[in-house]
């Protein structure tokens, strides 16, 4: 496939590191589908994140396409950007409109936790310890502490366990083989959506252009990055015989699977209070980010180009011990610019010249880390026929896209059903064997 040489960006080497889960693995197959429902329920979809293998390569070579001063990840004729209303989705936790998550309490208050964990206020006190710059919980003693509840089939109280615990080791990773007290914090709170993408932004923002390890859920940028990405195609029956960074090279705007098929998103967070964009506090500091960049994920109409004066201030700094700007962003976040669908505009999700060529503008600037390369797929017309009214053009192509996605989804149903029916014979197999075995033994 033919390359297009050209001045490009430098890239930077990233480290992905993750604890061992098999512990955590284990407790979580004491879920089983009948917990399961109760467990989702009150906590999310988070046993989904602990149990994504993440594959390094498609985030290696995403970060080499973050956009600093936009805070996105610009493409040769599209910009990505993570949002809280995909984070929600992903996790299946809704955003809470209060004040997030803005710093750890100066005093520990001991009644607090233990009644986020269901246990004592003697037996939290007695294992607290600190770690590091840090305090909290050693692994090793939530572990055995929810596994033996799980044992006594106290279930309700081994979720509470299970849960924080994944937020300790997968949503909000600080110390090796320990849950500090900002990932305890946040999981009492009960909206933990804000914080991962801050998390988010801020562990790629900080070491963008300097490499080094990336420190925030990985499980949930990983799938928030596949889920756009073609599941079928071209783009998957070349994984064999092209890089990963060929591979997304190929891709246009046309190719991207735009979330508006798979989310019903009816409000979008834009703003905070005073700021034009939306202020977000980590676990290690703050940034903004700019959903009017994203809106096309959520499927609604970019004709225009995203203006300048709608990317607003950053709130960007290292640390998050100025407590004048933790004031203004909670006083920010209880005044919450919620914008509806009717004020978006249609689902939409086919994207106008005016906003491509305004990317393509932002990438001369910018420079592509990698060599173009010919789409994978055939692309639709760039100009309109003359016998063709635009809305009719629109809507063709809106609908040639739907039959695509529709297509896509269900051959993802086919391989599901496939992989269930072989997992299934697999079992019956098992089964047999045993059944096979005890039959022997009793002759």
């Amino acid at each position: 496939m033919a390359t297009v040489p050209e001045p490009k960006r430098k890239t930077c080497i990233y480290v992905f590191h993750r604890e061992p889960l098999t512990s955590l693995i284990e407790l979580g197959s004491f879920v089983t589908d009948d917990r399961l429902r109760s467990f989702v329920g009150q906590y999310g979809d988070i046993l989904t994140l602990l149990k994504t293998v993440v594959d390094p390569v498609p985030l290696q070579t995403l970060l080499q396409f973050y956009d600093p001063e936009l805070r996105c990840f610009t493409f040769q004729d599209y910009q990505l950007a993570p949002t809280l209303e995909e984070y929600s989705i992903l996790m299946n936790v809704p955003v809470q409109h209060q004040t997030p998550f803005l710093d750890v309490p100066k005093e520990v208050d001991f009644r607090l936790i233990a009644r986020a964990l269901r246990m004592s206020v003697k037996e939290v006190g007695e294992n607290w310890k600190p770690c590091g710059e840090v305090v909290g919980l050693p692994l090793k003693f939530l572990l055995r502490v929810a596994r033996d509840e799980a044992e006594r089939g106290n279930w309700e109280v081994f979720h509470a366990q299970l849960a924080a615990l994944i937020y300790g080791i997968i949503l909000f990773p600080s110390m090796p083989n320990f849950i500090d007290y900002a990932a305890i914090s946040i999981f009492t709170r009960g909206n933990p959506v804000p914080t991962l993408l801050a998390d988010t932004y801020y562990a790629i923002h900080s070491r963008h252009g300097k490499g080094g390890a990336i420190r925030c859920c990985l499980p949930l940028l990983f799938r928030w990055f596949m889920s756009l990405l073609p599941a079928s195609g071209p783009f998957v029956d070349t994984q064999s015989t092209l890089k990963w960074t060929q591979r997304v090279m190929s891709l246009t705007s046309y190719d991207i699977r735009w979330q508006s098929y798979r989310m019903d998103v009816k409000d979008v967070i834009m703003s905070c209070g005073a700021f034009q964009n939306v202020p977000l506090v980590g676990t290690k500091g703050c940034i903004n980010y700019n959903p009017v960049l994203s809106l096309r994920q959520l499927g609604f109409v970019m004709s225009r180009r995203p203006l300048e004066a709608e990317i607003a201030e950053s709130v960007y700094f290292e640390k998050k011990d100025d407590p004048v700007r933790l004031e203004q962003i909670g006083k920010a976040w209880r005044s919450l610019g919620v914008r509806d669908g009717s004020v978006l505009g249609k689902k939409f999700a086919i994207a106008m010249t005016d906003y491509t060529d305004w990317v393509k503008k932002r990438v001369e600037a910018l420079l592509l880390p990698y060599d173009r390369m010919e789409p994978l797929r055939e692309q639709p017309p760039l100009v309109l026929a003359d016998s063709v009214p635009a809305e009719h053009y629109k809507q063709a192509l809106m609908e040639s896209r739907r039959l695509r996605e529709k297509e896509q989804d269900t051959q993802m149903e086919l391989y599901k059903a496939k992989a269930d029916k072989l997992h299934l014979a697999h079992q019956l197999r098992e089964v047999q064997g045993e059944d096979a075995s005890r039959a022997r033994r009793n002759v």
